[in-house]
Parts: C-alpha cells; sequence; structure tokens
C-alpha cells in the first residue's frame, strides 16, 4: 500500500520544472548570469556580471529591482494545493509511494491552476464549461475532451486543467472493476 505522507514541495517541483515560474529564491554557492533575478531578504534583485557568486546584498554585483512575489508560484502555494489534493485522493489505488507521488502531484497542479485562476478572476462565478470550438477570422480551434470524463459528474471537474485530465488518464485503470475478495464462510448451518 502506498503513502504520500513524505511528499515535499520539492517532488512537485521536480515533477514540474518547466510548467510554472517558481519563485527564484536566492542559492548560496549558484553561479548567477547577468540579468538574472533572485529573490532575497524580501526583495528581488538583478545580476549585474556573469558568473556571479557573490551575495545580492553586493551592489557593485547586484541591483535591487521592481518585481513581486504575486508573480510566482511559492511553496505555500503549493501546500495549499496539497492541502487541497488530500481530500480527493486514494493512495490505497498504488503499490510504491513513487508512482503515489506522481500522480499525486498532478491532482495538487490541477488544484493549483483552479486556485490561480480563481485568485486572477475572483468574479467568475462557477464552471463556466469547456470549449468545443473557437474562430477569429479563418483561424479555429477546437477541443475535445474524452467522454468518459464528461459522463461523469464527478470527475468531469478536474477535465478543466491539463493536470487534471492527466490525472483522470493515470487513474482509469484503477476506477473500473476493482474487487477486492475476501475469504469467509457463515456460521449457519
Amino acid at each position: 500500500m502506498a503513502s504520500i505522507e513524505n511528499i515535499t514541495v520539492e517532488d512537485f517541483k521536480n515533477l514540474f520544472t518547466r510548467d510554472f515560474p517558481y519563485l527564484p529564491l536566492y542559492e548560496e554557492g549558484k553561479a548567477y548570469f547577468i540579468n538574472d533575478i533572485v529573490y532575497f531578504n524580501n526583495n528581488f534583485y538583478k545580476s549585474l556580471i556573469d558568473g556571479n557568486l557573490t551575495s545580492p546584498d553586493n551592489s557593485d554585483n547586484w541591483e535591487l529591482t521592481n518585481d513581486s512575489v504575486d508573480n510566482y508560484i511559492q511553496d505555500s502555494d503549493i501546500l495549499r494545493a496539497f492541502a487541497e489534493a488530500k481530500i480527493n485522493f486514494n493512495p490505497n489505488f498504488f503499490k510504491d509511494d513513487e508512482t503515489a507521488i506522481m500522480v499525486f502531484c498532478y491532482l495538487a497542479a490541477h488544484y493549483l491552476i483552479i486556485d490561480l485562476n480563481n485568485a486572477s478572476n475572483p468574479l467568475v462565478l462557477g464552471f463556466m464549461g469547456f470549449t468545443q470550438s473557437k474562430s477569429v477570422g479563418s483561424v479555429s480551434e477546437s477541443y475535445g475532451i474524452p467522454q468518459w470524463m464528461l459522463n461523469n459528474q464527478l470527475l468531469s471537474a478536474y477535465a478543466q486543467t491539463g493536470y487534471g485530465r492527466k490525472y483522470l488518464s493515470l487513474i482509469q485503470p484503477y476506477l473500473i472493476g476493482n474487487i477486492i475478495l475476501t475469504p469467509g464462510r457463515t456460521t449457519f448451518g
């Protein structure tokens, strides 16, 4: 039986290295290059030189720059998505922790996207549905969501994001025909 109790924010970041703009925390000993941005002591700094190994409080090699933590995914955002995903995740589907953690991260990414969309559009009311087709002039675009996702009232909510659809595709084999046999007999007879 698998567990997600040991999941870390780093597990999430390692799986989705290119998917999200994480807060660029300064790492001591890492070489930075011209225009690299780091977050250090509640401020953002831009490197003025290549191969910069100095701390951002060195004003010869770094300059204070204007940016906001709201432009980045923070560890607290990921932890909130973890808390939300744990409500709807069953680690008992999986035989090993590694697989359970990977699938759980897709569910957490789904909730992270929902949270980010809600934060950027707080007045949007409820679920707006799926784009079936869109056209502007001679350019058109169409999306198809698998019918098995749309037919299920509970699962269709996960089809709102690509991460939710990936999560559903990973758990689909576990949703069909799960039977557990328990040997036993009656005491009558």
